[in-house]
């Protein structure tokens, strides 16, 4: 049987701790990326032991080429100012993207100038112009975000550590000496990070998957079969773009667990995820034909039985009172191919849509 197609939406790459347990639900994921690696990078083995395993497959929808430095140095620029990144991801609003006959903001299209050579402007047809500049846009926005969710993750993580800190250290004044919790339940300090993370403003979200879809556009990956994401919040755009096409809602077809951690560093997640498939290779292959079967059209639920079975392994692997959980929920989009979700482009016959939201 061939493995259902698998892309990451609106994300453009898998560097959190929080997402890792993805890789014991899936065999491989698609991700798109706004820059393509270095081309001394591109050419060597693989320095990503997710990519190196086979759990991950990068593209590159139009490869910057001999521009991509000068795109790098932007970024290098923008990520060095005093002012706040989301300041800087708010100026460059993709407003202008789906209104392509007004004239872009003024400080988009210095950005832009300043990437491209004078001779582009003069050479390039009006029409390709104003894609070019779209994908420059939509690489910005995309890429800021990348920014963003690390810095993010990052201040979140060492607020939860120092919490845990003064809280160690106030038992200790008061002569409790008891291990950490988050020595014996690692998702205590993975829930206590989520707790400091920000909430993603809603016009971000949508700019930023309005952005990715301008990617998606030019990719090779638009007859992908299921859509992961980990952003809920970009779930519900979804939900009412597939009404809005068909007038009817997605199905729910299932809702499984996965532990809230399964490593800190990428190796050792990697391993772990490497382990599960192997000892558990025949419910996964079980749930990659259910999963089929639902995108084929010939069911809209998974049997009771491959939950249970699927819930046992992973209490057997990964105890919930130490690795926690997190709630996998499968939508079906009947009807639906995954280009017309997000392109509304023409609908193959049967071309059934699956989406999995983590978190």
């Amino acid at each position: 049987m061939n493995s259902l197609n698998t892309l990451l939406f609106p994300g453009t790459t898998l560097h959190s701790i929080r997402q890792f347990p993805l890789f014991l639900l899936l065999r491989k994921i698609h991700i798109l990326q706004p820059v393509e690696d270095a081309p001394e990078t591109a050419s060597a083995e693989p320095s990503d032991n997710f990519i190196k395993s086979g759990f991950c497959q990068v593209h590159t929808p139009c490869p910057l080429g001999e521009s991509r430095k000068r795109f790098q140095h932007l970024l290098k620029d923008i990520s060095s100012r005093t002012d706040d990144y989301a300041a800087q991801l708010s100026a460059l609003t993709l407003a202008t993207l789906s209104n392509s006959g007004e004239k872009t903001a003024l400080s988009e299209r210095e950005i832009i100038s300043s990437i491209k050579t004078p001779t582009q402007h003069t050479t390039e047809i009006k029409k390709d112009a104003e894609n070019e500049e779209r994908l420059w846009q939509a690489r910005l926005v995309l890429s800021i975000g990348e920014i963003l969710d690390r810095e993010e993750e990052e201040i979140a993580l060492n607020l939860a550590r120092l919490e845990d800190d003064e809280a160690s250290l106030f038992q200790q004044l008061h002569g409790v000496n008891n291990i950490s919790d988050t020595e014996e339940n690692p998702f205590a300090e993975i829930s206590q990070m989520k707790e400091n993370l920000r909430v993603l403003h809603p016009g971000s979200i949508k700019n930023r998957c309005r952005a990715w879809k301008i990617l998606f556009s030019e990719s090779s990956q638009q007859n992908s079969d299921i859509l992961l994401t980990t952003i809920p919040e970009s779930v519900d755009l979804l939900l009412e773009e597939y009404e809005k096409i068909s007038g009817n809602s997605a199905l729910e077809i299932a809702t499984l667990p996965l532990p809230g951690f399964i490593g800190w560093e990428r190796e050792k997640a990697c391993n772990t995820a490497l382990d599960f498939h192997t000892k558990h290779s025949t419910l996964i292959t079980e749930l990659e034909m259910e999963l089929s079967a639902a995108k084929n059209g010939k069911n809209d639920c998974l049997p009771n039985k491959l939950s249970k079975s699927w819930e046992s392994a992973l209490e057997q692997e990964f105890p919930q009172e130490q690795h926690g959980r997190i709630a996998a929920k499968i939508y079906l989009f009947p009807q639906t191919s995954c280009s017309t979700l997000l392109l509304n482009s023409p609908s193959s016959p049967g071309g059934n849509t699956i989406v999995i939201v983590v978190g």
